[in-house]
């Protein structure tokens, strides 16, 4: 199967995607009465990150996260290195959501922004006691910090939670928001997004934390849902670029090897076509996330079209670092930075997201980019032979992203590009 669909997805390139701005069945989807907007993680006040974890609490005192573990692993070949990767995780985190929602109607699952944690994820507030808990001890891995750090799974046999870092006590670099600008710059379809994430951020992230996150039954882990509802963050904003072409965009290769559409049911257990879960504000899609309310300025959450004079960035020093950039990088890396039309949805150089620890209901004043660090960005790490093999990976689209992220990094090194990133 993997390397059928690789082939098949090379061979697609030339075949016109599905763009149907209102497709058979989709006016059979409401909109939503009620719209939950999910935040990055450490925004949340106390009182939010209490109710999030406390619900969280009560799906693993009743088997949901052991459940997630198991359905996740069970249908793991179809939903990685194929189309229904983006859509399929779509559905998956909002069924988590729903559940939570039965035990606190308030809650939404927050998102994690790991890019600004790229230089040195190890140190982020995330993977502190306060939030999600730390790297595993002792030769079982166990974490014994953050809320889940008591839990106990039976699937696939009795175990702790386990993560264990890929250099030790730390963290190999991750995807930086520099590239992931990029490849929201850069991908024209849906199968460009759809695999530039799920090969860049979504993968290095898993990888790297170990334990049950490099594992098909990874849900175990509570890190995944706020990584994935980031990935979805990042299709989400995607589509908002341009959503009268965008929102029903899709392309690429289905779990069988022929080509995606928006009639393609999603995997799992479920009939639903793919097209059930590209608009957000409609049928069970009721979320959005604070980035697009933010650029939307109001509009509703449905990836409607908008008056793009919205969607003008007020300047600040990340993207006007990068703005300063030599043309021909520019052109090569930032398309839209180029030409003069970006939309803020597709810039992760908008603003630097709060470092500070979860629940932290202060001020925070963001950290001054590091001068000593001009010129030295690091280039994230690759993702190893068992993990593409087990994420049915494409190793042609894999090895051009890594290409395509070293060169970026060299590019801005040479340019002696100066990140806020780096501290």
């Amino acid at each position: 199967m993997k390397i059928f669909g690789c082939i098949v997805g090379l061979a697609l390139l030339s075949v016109q995607v599905s763009c149907l701005k209102s497709p058979p069945g989709a006016e059979t989807l409401t909109a939503c009465t009620n719209i939950a907007v999910r935040k990055e993680v450490r925004s949340l006040t106390s009182a939010e990150w209490s109710a999030y974890t406390e619900a969280a609490k009560a799906a693993y005192n009743d088997k949901w996260i052991d459940w997630f573990g198991y359905l996740h692993d069970r249908i793991a070949m179809p939903i990685h290195g194929n189309s229904m990767f983006l859509v399929y995780h779509r559905a998956l985190t909002r069924d988590y959501e729903k559940i939570l929602r039965g035990y606190n109607p308030s809650v939404s699952v927050p998102y994690w922004n790991s890019m600004v944690d790229y230089q040195k994820p190890d140190t982020s507030a995330v993977l502190s006691n306060t939030g999600v808990g730390g790297n595993g001890q002792g030769d079982g891995g166990c974490v014994n910090t953050g809320f889940a750090s008591t839990w106990e799974y039976s699937y696939p046999s009795k175990h702790c939670l386990r993560r264990k870092y890929n250099n030790g006590t730390g963290i190999s670099s991750w995807y930086s928001p520099e590239f992931v600008t990029h490849i929201l710059q850069s991908s024209v379809k849906y199968s460009d997004i759809c695999a530039g994430l799920e090969n860049s951020v979504h993968g290095v992230v898993h990888l790297s934390l170990a334990g049950e996150m490099d594992t098909m039954y990874s849900p175990e882990d509570p890190a995944f849902w706020i990584h994935h509802a980031n990935i979805d963050r990042l299709f989400s904003q995607w589509q908002a670029v341009n959503p009268d072409e965008r929102t029903y965009l899709i392309d690429g290769v289905a779990p069988d090897g022929s080509v995606m559409t928006l009639n393609t049911p999603l995997v799992g257990g479920t009939s639903k076509p793919a097209y059930t879960v590209m608009r957000l504000g409609y049928g069970d899609m009721c979320y959005t996330y604070d980035t697009i309310e933010k650029a939307t300025a109001g509009d509703d959450a449905s990836l409607l079209k908008r008056d793009v004079q919205k969607c003008i960035p007020r300047p600040n020093p990340a993207t006007e670092a990068i703005k300063q950039l030599p043309v021909h990088v520019l052109e090569k890396f930032y398309p839209s930075f180029a030409n003069g039309t970006v939309n803020p949805l597709e810039n992760e150089m908008t603003s630097l997201t709060p470092l500070h620890p979860i629940g932290y209901d202060g001020t925070f004043v963001p950290r001054s980019p590091n001068e000593e660090l001009r010129g030295k960005m690091p280039v994230p790490a690759k993702l190893t032979a068992e993990w593409k093999n087990m994420q049915n990976a494409c190793e042609e689209e894999v090895k051009e992203l890594e290409d395509r992220a070293c060169a970026m990094v060299e590019a801005l090194n040479k340019a002696n590009y100066l990140s806020p990133y780096l501290f």
